[in-house]
């Protein structure tokens, strides 16, 4: 059995294939499972757990994300099972249906209750997949943001660049979503100059909260000044409404990797996202993989993250408010946005978490 310390779960069927694609592209294997509704995403590729077997028999949630909920509940004894000796857990997904939102609640909450801090990776759907399915991923991005020590939310249109035909469009996003989520993989398995280990790891998604990430890639005797450009103006990056708390960045090359590069990169990239961050940097050497190419990770999370508990801290409703936190203000509702409702079983329609304030819902700014 593959003893990483990092446990990958890809839930729903394109949570799944994402999954697969980040197996591929780690080169070592990664610790992973997949878990869905639906009996069809299983294979002999990769462990299975199927959520609701008793409840759905397999036949899926039929894009309702409550009975979704329900099922990775029914559940939870097998995502334990895979967690065993687990100290950190990344979440792929896509909302928009019923399994990728209403499951990956119900695990994210369970891991986070259990102490293993988890990261979730979700896409959002095409602007073209119609105003329901886009409706009931934001509604699920609050729900999901609240358990998640993490959430990135990675909007596809935003992913895709300029590609056209639609198998060249999922095949980029699958490929960008595996560069960057096999950061975790190779900064364990193959350190370079500057070591980042798990634990380390493991605290920075701990406290991290809402994040946003690219990943660059160049060649040549420029490279460096290359990719400091193209994370500059990186759509994936520059989305965010809340000033940045934190930078993970990884840095990947063969043996011709600089000091002086790692140097540039570094100061690059503060310079661009904020130079009074925490930030925490790690190299990867791997010849076979980079050779003569230089490729950048960066991750941002926003003000706003965790404690240890998974309590939200020192949130901002808008970037101009820096100072602002959401537990001064008069209309606060208390932790995680739920109020009295914090406790009890979710009121889930459409996507939405009724128990929370509309105001929330809709992120609306409260001036007051």
């Amino acid at each position: 059995m593959n003893a990483s310390p990092i446990l990958l779960i890809g839930i729903g069927g394109a949570g799944a294939s994402i999954a697969r694609g980040i197996n591929r592209a780690s080169g070592d294997g990664v610790r992973y499972i997949l878990a869905d509704t639906d009996a069809t995403t299983g294979s002999t590729d990769a462990p299975f757990v199927l959520l609701g077997g008793d409840r759905l028999s397999g036949h899926g949630a039929g894009g309702d994300v409550a009975q979704a909920k329900l099922a990775a509940e029914d559940s939870l004894q097998a995502i334990d099972d895979a967690a065993d000796g687990v100290r950190l857990v990344v979440i792929v997904t896509s909302l928009g249906g019923g399994t990728g939102g209403g499951a990956t609640h119900a695990i994210a909450r369970h891991l986070r209750e259990r102490g293993v801090p988890t990261i979730v990776f979700a896409t959002l759907p095409f602007a073209f997949e119609g105003e329901e399915r886009q409706r009931n991923a934001i509604g699920m991005k609050a729900t999901i943001a609240e358990e998640a020590n993490a959430a990135i939310f990675i909007p596809l249109d935003k992913l895709i660049g300029d590609a056209d035909a639609m198998e060249e469009a999922l095949r980029r996003a699958v490929d960008t979503l595996a560069s960057a989520i096999t950061l975790f993989w190779r900064l364990v398995a193959k350190p370079g100059y500057i070591k980042l280990d798990t634990e380390r790891v493991r605290h920075i998604i701990a406290h991290a909260g809402n994040g946003r990430f690219a990943v660059a890639t160049a060649q040549g005797p420029n490279r460096t000044v290359d990719i400091v450009n193209a994370l500059s103006s990186a759509q994936t990056l520059t989305a965010g409404t809340n000033p940045v708390s934190s930078i993970l960045c990884g840095v990947l090359a063969g043996e011709d990797l600089r000091l002086s590069e790692i140097g540039k990169v570094a100061d690059g990239v503060r310079a661009a996202f904020g130079e009074r961050c925490t930030f925490d940097l790690g190299t990867v050497n791997d010849e076979a993989t980079f050779c003569g190419r230089l490729s950048v990770v960066v991750m941002l999370f926003e003000a706003g993250g965790k404690t240890a508990d998974g309590a939200t801290i020192g949130a901002t409703t808008d970037s101009s408010r820096r100072g602002r936190r959401l537990t001064k203000n008069p209309l606060s509702v208390g932790p995680q946005g739920r109020g009295r409702f914090y406790n009890a079983e979710q009121t889930i329609w459409r996507g939405e978490d009724l128990d929370r304030p509309t105001y929330l819902r809709r992120n609306i700014s409260l001036d007051l």
